[in-house]
């Protein structure tokens, strides 16, 4: 993947992959999440680049080639969708398809809530649309609202997460690190479920780096190719600016001022008007499909806007059922008739 760099409004570098769109074809913007740079998109980028689409694939603020602030104020929504619209027009792309997986969903929702001129449409893979915060809304404090809904607590890991000094044995021990991060599927081989039991019950996720407990690799990612990929994450993620500024994603959602500029955002902004694709991923005990679900239930309108699909994947269906998430994706797109 080649990357082009520019300076946003705000006077952050960024550093993104871009491809023209070939004419009549529409531009994806592809947005990701934590802990994964644009990088996480490269099948997808192969994919639709060789069908002649546009891409647009950033790493986001705190990755990769882009600047790392720590200060968890500079990840607000309101900036992290200005920074984008001024990628866009700096290639001068009027409108794209938003694409968001993880901590990229949030991108492509506040995109969608404060420019939403600048979208076709918005697919959100795993975790769905990100309406604002109402009001002051914690996650954490709200962690046992969800136990009681789903029997666990899926945002345990959070509180390790925002401890202040939480990356710097995450780098030290980046392999336990990665193990924890891209688990290897519960199995006969692999009996423990590592995201069920270390990053959804209390404590476990600490206990689980400061213990650096490694696993083996997952199956999409085969030795050679595997190879490969780790010592690209090892590369952006512990000698190029560390995790430092990537866990301020989870930092700028328990204090304040994230609610804050949510409340910037008026209501009649909150639902989606443009044609919407979910995929959920069957086997994420976090990004459950039902929270995707109830929310595009009550946001997308109209109705008919809405198209629902899934795979039988895990948190990085991205990556281990790629060609099945392209070919969905294309469906959708293409029976846009754009």
């Amino acid at each position: 993947m080649d990357f082009k760099q520019t300076k946003t409004q705000r006077g952050f570098t960024y550093s993104y992959h871009f491809a023209p769109a070939a004419s009549g074809k529409p531009t994806f913007l592809f947005s990701h999440g934590f802990p994964t740079p644009a990088y996480v998109w490269r099948k997808q980028i192969v994919f639709f680049e060789s069908l002649g689409f546009g891409i647009v694939a950033p790493d986001l603020l705190g990755y990769g080639g882009t600047d790392k602030p720590t200060d968890p104020k500079a990840y607000v929504g309101s900036g992290l969708a200005q920074d984008i619209v001024d990628l866009l027009d700096k290639e001068g792309v009027e409108k794209v398809i938003g694409v968001g997986h993880d901590w990229g969903s949030r991108v492509v929702s506040r995109i969608a809530n404060y420019h939403p001129e600048r979208l076709v449409g918005c697919a959100f893979l795993g975790v769905g649309y990100g309406p604002p915060a109402s009001r002051y809304a914690d996650p954490i404090a709200q962690s046992a609202q969800i136990k009681e809904a789903v029997g666990y607590d899926v945002l345990a890991y959070m509180q390790y997460f925002i401890e202040p000094d939480a990356h710097v044995l995450m780098e030290k021990n980046f392999d336990s690190f990665f193990s924890l991060l891209f688990p290897v599927p519960k199995s006969e081989s692999q009996p423990e479920d590592v995201w069920l039991e270390n990053m959804c019950a209390a404590g476990k996720a600490k206990e689980w780096i400061v213990a650096n407990k490694t696993t083996g690799l997952p199956p999409y990612m085969t030795f050679e190719a595997s190879r490969s990929d780790k010592e690209y994450y090892r590369k952006a993620l512990s000698q190029e600016g560390g995790l430092c500024a990537p866990l301020c994603w989870y930092k700028v959602l328990v204090d304040n001022y994230n609610a804050e500029d949510d409340s910037k955002i008026p209501e009649s902004a909150y639902v989606l008007n443009k044609p919407v694709l979910f995929i959920a991923f069957n086997k994420d005990p976090i990004g459950l499909p039902m929270f995707g679900m109830a929310t595009h239930a009550a946001f997308v309108k109209p109705e008919s806007n809405l198209t629902n699909k899934a795979v039988e994947g895990d948190h990085w269906a991205v990556m281990s059922h790629a060609d099945e998430l392209n070919k969905l994706l294309l469906e959708w797109t293409e029976g846009l008739k754009l």
